[in-house]
């Protein structure tokens, strides 16, 4: 254990293994979903890509419930205005509250909307999975918030790699997902256990200390975070339930293989601004407008360059690679592909801007375009499912992307105007 801790801590160079370990765990994060959805597509089949595909979807949304926006809140909490106790004991309100939210929704899926016995235990155990990712982010968030980001992407790598790892492995001999599942579960739980709370202490004392009146404050002070974060996803994956309730689990598997790549592009924009997070915080901090301007600017074009990338690959080998990636013919999904590839471009730039808002501290502000959004994606989305199959689905996430991206523009940089008179 102590040998695993030293490899967890030890560090020769804080910032280029800040980098490096943050890019590579990033990269295994972000490609989670793709690469379990590749093993369960050769392994089980088409039907259960697709039970995984919503499952995971699920899973997303409820981590968002558990998380509760408050890793950038807390690291960007330069002078600590809140302790590590007052955030880890809100994680623990927040992880238990979705807890009570995944069993609810399992079994409302079960009685009204006519899930199997094991789909809806597949949803269940995807959605404690990624509650044991939220619960752990807070130990993430301390780790950079004290300077270590190569710390918090060690444990994060470690952690999801030993998840992922006994879950593949389960299924290729056992052909059972759900027991692989939850194989899943206690692997992540034990991985946990060995890196971020063994590690922990050398960063932070760990109190199980309940002062509700900043459990509170940090609740409402990052609700705007929260609502924005959660129906930024629920307009992501609003195709996906829209198709999970028009179409069949088949569909839904050959639209999740053209929609993986959409994260690619904010996953590469991440890999560049993370590491600074901190440094855009003391600049926002010490007035440093010209400074914080650039660093935004450049982002921007960082995101587009990317973005532009994507939709060449889209146009030439992006269907091909899938399909021998997944199996599956996937040749008449090219332009449905290269429309993806358009929105994912836009969804890093609503990410983008949504931190950089929150660094100023103007995260209220963010909550009526992600509610207007969301209420649109309700409206529209099985309609436009169900009349244009997966080329709805597709236009409808762009469309929707691009609405917020261009907001959310126009707010950071009516702040950074505002802060610059």
């Amino acid at each position: 254990m102590n040998a695993l801790k030293r490899l967890f801590v030890k560090s020769d160079n804080i910032m280029r293994d800040s980098y490096i370990w943050n890019t590579m765990s990033a990269l295994l994060f972000a490609l989670q979903s793709a690469i379990v959805l590749l093993v369960i597509t050769r392994t089980n089949g088409l039907d259960d890509a697709g039970v995984f595909s919503i499952a995971y979807a699920v899973g997303s949304l409820m981590y968002y419930v558990g998380e509760y926006g408050v890793r950038k809140y807390q690291v960007s909490d330069v002078n600590e205005e809140l302790s590590f106790t007052d955030y880890h004991a809100h994680r623990v309100v927040a992880c238990v509250i979705t807890v009570i939210a995944s069993a609810v929704y399992t079994v409302i899926c079960y009685t009204k909307q006519g899930y199997s016995g094991y789909k809806a235990y597949i949803v269940l155990m995807v959605c404690l999975i990624k509650v044991v990712e939220a619960y752990s982010e807070v130990y993430f968030g301390r780790y950079q918030q004290v300077g270590r980001l190569d710390v918090s992407a060690k444990t994060n790598l470690y952690r999801t790699f030993i998840g992922m790892a006994a879950f593949m492995i389960a299924l290729a001999i056992t052909h059972d997902m759900a027991l692989s599942m939850t194989i899943w579960l206690v692997a992540v739980i034990l991985a946990f256990l060995t890196s971020s709370l063994a590690v922990m202490k050398d960063f932070a004392t760990l109190e199980f200390r309940f002062r509700w009146d900043r459990i509170w404050k940090i609740f409402v002070d990052c609700f705007p975070l929260f609502a924005g974060y959660f129906m930024l996803l629920y307009v992501s994956n609003a195709p996906k339930y829209a198709i999970d309730a028009c179409m069949t689990d088949t569909d839904q598997a050959c639209y999740n293989f053209i929609f993986m790549p959409v994260f690619a592009i904010g996953l590469f924009a991440n890999f560049i601004f993370n590491p600074i997070l901190v440094d855009l915080a003391h600049k926002w901090d010490g007035a440093e407008i010209k400074g914080f301007s650039k660093i935004v600017i450049r982002q921007i074009f960082v995101i587009t360059a990317i973005t532009l990338l994507a939709i060449g690959v889209a146009l030439t080998i992006g269907c091909p690679v899938l399909g021998a990636m997944y199996n599956a013919d996937l040749s008449a999904y090219r332009i449905d592909l290269a429309i993806l590839m358009v929105g994912g471009g836009m969804l890093a730039l609503v990410n983008f801007f949504a931190v950089v808002i929150t660094v100023m501290r103007y995260q209220k502000s963010l909550t009526a375009g992600y509610v207007v959004l969301a209420v649109l994606a309700g409206l529209t989305a099985n309609r436009a499912v169900g009349s244009y199959g997966i080329r709805g689905a597709t236009m409808l996430y762009t469309s929707l992307m691009a609405v917020l991206s261009v907001v959310f523009a126009l707010m950071t940089f009516r702040y950074i105007k505002k802060a610059g008179n």
